[in-house]
C-alpha cells in the first residue's frame, strides 16, 4: 500500500472513532463542526497526499508556536529565547497560571501559553504574519472575526502576559504581547499548508518544494526538540513513549508531526480530549506513524 493510500485509510478509521468535545475555551471556536477531518503527509522528496476535508480552512492557534520559537531564534539566538521561555515541561494543562507562579522564576516552555507569549513578543507582527507564510510557501493571513473574538475573551492569556511582565519575561507590553501572540494564534490555513509548514522544520529549515531556506537548521532544531518536551502538553510524555515522533497540537484541532528528515504530517478534527489534543487527528497520526518513522 502507498504512503498516500495509507493516508486515506487513516482518515477513514478515524472517522469509526470517537470525535471529542469542540473547545469551550474560545466562544468563537465552540461552534466549529467536530465531524470536520482532514489529512496530509509532505514528504521531502516526492508528492505531497491529501485526504478528507481538504478544503476545510482552520485556524493555528497553539500550532503556530514551533513555527514562531523558530523565528525567534533566528532573530535573537536559541540561548537568549530559552533563558526566557524556560524549556522544561510543566506538566500542568497549557493556559494554568501555576505554571508560572509555582516555580522559582517564572519560566516554562515555549510549546504552553505563557512560553509562547514571550515568544511572540520577541516578534512584530511583520515578522510573525511574514514568517509563519514563508513556513507555507504562499501568504497567510490572520482571521480578523477570530482575532477580535479571541480578543474579547482572553481574560487568561491576559493574567499570564501580566505574570510574565511582573518577572521580566517580556520584550514588548502586555497589551502588545497579547495582540502578537493572538495574530499569530489567528493565522489561518488548510491541511496542506500545515503540512508544508512542518516539512521545512523537518528539511532542518528548507522548504522542500522551492529549497529556499526559510529559517536556519539551528532553530528548525530547536521547534522540533521543544515538541518532543512539551508538544501535547502534559500528554507529551505517553506520546513520545507510544508514537515516538515530535507533535504539535492546538484547540482549534490542528496537529503536525515532525519524522526529522524525511517528512512531515498534519491533522485536523475540531473535537478534542481532555487535554486539549483533537482526537481524531491524533488517530491519524498514530496510525500513520510506524509507516513514516525511519
Amino acid at each position: 500500500m502507498t504512503l498516500a493510500a495509507a493516508l486515506g485509510r487513516a482518515v477513514d478509521d478515524a472517522r469509526l472513532g470517537p470525535t471529542g468535545e469542540v473547545t469551550q475555551v474560545y466562544p468563537a471556536l465552540a461552534a466549529i463542526d467536530p465531524a470536520l477531518l482532514a489529512a496530509s503527509w509532505h514528504p521531502l522528496e516526492g508528492a505531497p497526499a491529501t485526504a478528507g476535508h481538504a478544503d476545510a480552512r482552520f485556524i493555528l492557534m497553539s500550532v503556530a508556536k514551533p513555527f514562531a520559537l523558530a523565528l525567534a531564534v533566528d532573530a535573537h539566538g536559541a540561548d537568549h529565547v530559552l533563558a526566557l521561555t524556560g524549556h522544561a515541561p510543566t506538566g500542568l494543562p497549557f493556559n494554568d497560571p501555576a505554571a508560572i507562579t509555582g516555580g522559582t522564576d517564572g519560566r516554562t516552555n515555549p510549546m504552553v501559553n505563557p512560553g509562547a507569549i514571550t515568544v511572540s513578543s520577541l516578534l512584530d507582527e511583520a515578522q510573525l504574519r511574514d514568517g509563519l507564510s514563508r513556513f507555507a510557501g504562499r501568504p497567510l493571513g490572520a482571521d480578523a472575526v477570530m482575532v477580535d473574538a479571541i480578543h474579547a475573551t482572553n481574560q487568561r492569556n491576559r493574567l499570564l502576559a501580566g505574570l510574565l511582565a511582573e518577572r521580566g519575561l517580556l520584550r514588548a507590553t502586555v497589551e502588545e504581547a497579547l495582540h502578537r501572540y493572538t495574530l499569530q494564534s489567528c493565522i489561518g490555513v488548510t491541511i496542506a499548508d500545515l503540512a508544508r509548514m512542518g516539512a521545512v522544520l523537518a528539511g532542518g529549515g528548507r522548504d522542500p518544494l522551492s529549497g529556499e531556506r526559510i529559517v536556519s537548521a539551528r532553530a528548525a532544531e530547536v521547534a522540533v526538540r521543544a515538541m518532543a518536551v512539551a508538544g501535547l502538553y502534559e500528554a507529551t510524555d505517553a506520546w513520545m513513549a507510544h508514537v515516538g515522533l515530535p507533535a504539535k497540537s492546538g484547540i482549534a484541532g490542528a496537529l503536525v508531526m515532525i519524522v526529522p528528515g524525511r517528512s512531515a504530517l498534519a491533522a485536523y478534527s475540531p473535537g478534542l480530549d481532555a487535554t486539549g489534543n483533537p482526537v481524531r487527528a491524533q488517530l491519524v497520526a498514530r496510525a500513520m506513524a510506524p509507516a513514516l518513522a525511519p
